[in-house]
This record gives C-alpha cells, sequence and structure tokens, in this order.
C-alpha cells in the first residue's frame, strides 16, 4: 500500500525559508544598542527550521535557550513568537506569545495568539531586532543579483 511522504514545514523545493537579521543603520535612534549584537557584524542568515523538533512545523522565537531560533538581545521576550506553516494552505504564519514588546509585522502589531500571515519579504519586529522573513528562493536571488550587479564607480566629470 502507498504511504504518502509525511508532509513538513520545508517547500515545495525542500529548503526551509530564512529571518535575515539585518545590522542597523548609522544615526539610528537604536544602534547603540544594537553594537553589541551579531548584527553589528554584518547580516545573520536564519533558517526558519524546528532544532529539537524535526517533525514538528513549529519554530520558536525568543532570547531563551530553548527556543529554535535564539536572539540573544536584551529587548526580545525569553519566548517571543512562532513561525509555523499552515499545513493546508502552505502559507507561514507568526503568532506573538504574549511578549513584553510585542511582534510587528511590516509596522503593524500582532495580537497576541493571532496568527499573521507571512508573505515573502515581510519585516518582522522583535523588541529591537529587526527581521526580514524571506523564502530560499528570494534569498537565491539577492545572492545572484547581488554578483551580477557591477561595482559601483564614481567618476568625475572634467
Amino acid at each position: 500500500m502507498f504511504q504518502p511522504a509525511p508532509r513538513d514545514a520545508r517547500t515545495q523545493d525542500g529548503s526551509w525559508p530564512v529571518l535575515l537579521w539585518e545590522p542597523a543603520s548609522p544615526g539610528t535612534s537604536r544602534s547603540a544598542e544594537k553594537a553589541s549584537t551579531p548584527c553589528a557584524m554584518g547580516p545573520v542568515v536564519l533558517e526558519v527550521r524546528p532544532r529539537l523538533r524535526p517533525a514538528d512545523g513549529d519554530v520558536t522565537v525568543g532570547s531563551g535557550a530553548e527556543c529554535d531560533i535564539v536572539l540573544a538581545e536584551p529587548t526580545v521576550s525569553r519566548l517571543h513568537a512562532r513561525l509555523r506553516r499552515e499545513p493546508h494552505t502552505g502559507l507561514w504564519c507568526v503568532t506573538d506569545l504574549e511578549s513584553e514588546r510585542g511582534t510587528y509585522q511590516d509596522g503593524v502589531l500582532i495580537l497576541p495568539g493571532r496568527p499573521a500571515p507571512l508573505l515573502c519579504r515581510s519585516r518582522l519586529t522583535l523588541g529591537n531586532v529587526e527581521l526580514l522573513f524571506l523564502r530560499t528562493y528570494a534569498v537565491e536571488q539577492s545572492v545572484r543579483a547581488s554578483s551580477l550587479t557591477p561595482p559601483v564607480r564614481l567618476t568625475r566629470r572634467r
């Protein structure tokens, strides 16, 4: 008898989406706070993938060591949010887990306990941490585009 492969949170091509943790731009009010984070050294790519429960599609994000994605930032709650791929629609959703400072998607506060759909390139804000949700194909496109773009050249008009 044919048994279908178990569904997991991967996309059809077998890869997981990522969160891109970008550095703060110089001159922003939070740049001093972010100087001690990994972002001060450059962007950090975090794979949206369960660390301890591979069969479970839920991915927890927070500052606690028990989370799947750990953000070592004092403004992020110990258990801040959950990312989940809905099994019937295939759409990724984010849920705030009653965090102290809230979870924002594209500048809009997400109600605690209510899943909000994540589209590719959605901006998430957890405390002072800004994350960009990207599907794998979007990351690959960005890398390809940056490698094809010729370096900027400054010239002086005579």
